[in-house]
């Protein structure tokens, strides 16, 4: 009788970073926070917070405070009336930290992020892309 050989064979992992479902992971790190939202219209909005607190995450460190000063002073020109500036804040603040504790080495950036209503249900779609160098 002969021997067969056992050929071990290797099995190659493709590098799958460019084919995460960002939505999946916007919905972990933040759907809690986008629930605050009571209409479509809000939770658009609490996503659209999400999605810029996960894109100044991805800064280095030293970059982050301007990116998220410049975010508030975006948000106090679209709601001059606003009285919850130090809420905000603390919210992306946290949001930031929680996209860094949570997925530290995904850099891609989120270019839009959007609620739809389909068959009766909220789904979260995001666009996103790699990091241009």
């Amino acid at each position: 009788m002969s021997k067969k050989k056992n050929k071990k064979r290797l099995r190659v992992q493709k590098d799958n970073s460019s084919k995460i479902k960002m939505s999946e992971l916007i919905i972990n790190y933040a759907s809690d926070y986008i629930r605050f939202g009571d209409s479509l219209k809000e939770k658009q909005s609490y996503l659209n917070a999400a999605c810029s607190a996960w894109n100044i995450a991805l800064l280095k460190k030293t970059e982050r405070q301007k990116a998220l000063d410049d975010f508030i002073d975006q948000y106090i020109k679209i709601n001059p009336d606003a009285d919850d500036m130090d809420d905000v804040r603390h919210d992306m603040e946290l949001l930031i930290k929680e996209k860094i504790r949570l997925y530290p080495n995904v850099k891609r950036i989120i270019a839009e992020g959007k609620i739809v209503k389909e068959k009766g249900q909220e789904r979260i779609l995001v666009a996103s892309h790699d990091p241009v160098n």
